[in-house]
């Protein structure tokens, strides 16, 4: 290359930088003002989580004004024979650029597995209703979970319809798995909704969770809102660094590990999560492994690409045999069951799942990753544990089964997955309406021909 060619190149290189800094700065860098709130002087947003033995524990959290400086938690059960215990929290008050609210969290220990329990809370002197939640036992053989991905609602958004359907479709569901971006943008407002639709569910149901970039506020270094830890009360267990959002659960036969995807903003981020991921699948003695992060290791959107995280990860899931991938973030629906394990080719390796819960929809990029893909539609997963085998079911929100897989396990700890999906119908991979929006016909004839070559392939 000429050195005049090279003087060019440098001398423009400001001004692209400042022009992808400029189209981007939003996206990249811009928090809209939060709106001034007042929280409400009777307890709400109570959420039912667990950071102990989930067999004998449940951690309870919520909100209350600023003058509430206690909070009180009532519990009482058969066990008791009548009484009723009470537990004291002093409150924590968290203030952001629109208000301030008090938080509350109670860990109640030593409770009896397979029992039902009764609860209210208080802030100050106000009480809120009565909740029940129930333990299940250690000789359950089996159990179901609700797993959502993100939900990213407007302000009286549906949700609460998808997440009604669901837990209706499981009314035995141990708990709910959310993967980020519960919210759209972290203000009071939108967290308000989570809760709304969330309802009683969230007060009888566990809720267990992986933040995601929405609840980051954004910038050159991203920060996590101080209520989102104040709202889900997890184990203390993940890297320094990361702790109450990085960690894991042990649940009957199946550890669960949350990854922080949106934490890694530095190489030493990224080192630390990995070298504890590493320690934590190494000590696993779980029949199952179900790894729960916001960002997917494999896109089912146009123009997207996670390869820092199939570097950092995607060894450890196929070297210590991790089952499941759940994640989120492409707000569309992708199903890989055929990424071979990186060091024995015919090996099954982790199954991994994209889902979103969310009205706003992305395109699809018509992987040969991915074995299912849907655009267009907000889902709900189901999944079935057992000694043997994991069922995994999607369903569209009106309740259309849209996927399903089982994966097997046998005593020495060979997978096999077996699927029992509907045909693929082109219904649900149609473009959206901003892609036909804004595309030409060029664009849109070669989504069309992608389309129907992906589709061949699977058929």
């Amino acid at each position: 290359m000429k050195r005049s060619q090279k003087k060019l190149i440098w001398l423009a290189l400001p001004f692209l930088i400042a022009a992808i800094l400029w189209l981007k700065w939003d996206n990249w860098f811009f928090n809209p003002p939060e709106p001034s709130y007042t929280p409400s002087t009777s307890p709400s947003r109570i959420m039912l989580t667990w950071s102990g033995n989930p067999l004998n524990s449940r951690d309870v959290t919520w909100e209350g004004d600023t003058a509430s400086h206690q909070g009180n938690l009532q519990l009482t059960g058969s066990t008791y024979k009548g009484d009723t215990i009470l537990y004291r929290s002093n409150s924590r008050i968290i203030k952001t650029s629109g208000g301030a609210s008090a938080f509350f969290k109670v860990g109640i220990i030593n409770l009896k597995a397979g029992e039902t329990y009764r609860y209210r809370v208080s802030a100050g002197d106000k009480w809120s209703e009565w909740y029940n939640f129930k333990l299940n036992s250690p000789k359950d053989s089996t159990y179901s979970f609700i797993y959502l991905g993100d939900v990213q609602d407007s302000i009286n958004g549906t949700a609460d319809k998808l997440f009604s359907k669901a837990a209706e479709s499981c009314p035995s569901a141990a708990f709910m798995l959310f993967i980020g971006d519960m919210v759209e943008r972290p203000h009071d407002s939108y967290w308000g909704e989570f809760f709304r639709e969330g309802g009683t569910l969230f007060r009888t149901i566990p809720v267990l969770a992986s933040p995601g970039n929405h609840e980051y506020y954004k910038g050159l270094i991203q920060k996590l809102d101080e209520r989102w830890m104040a709202h889900f009360s997890f184990p203390q267990n993940g890297p320094h660094d990361f702790l109450g959002r990085a960690c894991y659960w042990d649940y009957l036969n199946t550890r669960i590990i949350s990854l922080d995807s949106n934490g890694i903003q530095t190489l030493p981020s990224a080192l630390e999560q990995q070298k504890w991921l590493k320690s934590v699948l190494e000590a696993t003695h779980q029949k199952w492994i179900i790894v729960i992060m916001h960002h997917p290791l494999y896109s089912t959107s146009r123009g997207r690409d996670y390869f820092y995280l199939r570097t950092l990860f995607k060894s450890l899931f196929d070297l210590y045999k991790v089952d499941l991938v759940l994640a989120g973030h492409d707000h569309a629906y992708g199903r890989a069951i055929h990424i071979p394990d990186g060091e024995f080719k015919h090996k099954q390796g982790p199954v991994y799942v994209v889902t979103h819960a969310s009205p706003k929809v992305y395109d699809i990029g018509f992987s040969e990753k991915m074995d299912k893909l849907a655009s267009n539609t907000r889902m709900y997963q189901l999944l079935d544990v057992s000694n043997d085998s994991i069922k995994f079911s999607a369903y569209a929100s009106d309740g259309t089964l849209f996927d399903g897989f089982t994966i097997h396990k046998d005593g020495t700890g060979n997978k096999s997955v077996t699927e029992h999906a509907p045909k693929i119908s082109s219904n649900y991979l149609m473009p959206t309406k901003g892609f036909l929006q804004h595309s030409s016909q060029k664009k849109k004839e070669k989504y069309n021909q992608e389309m129907e070559n992906w589709k061949k392939n699977r058929n």
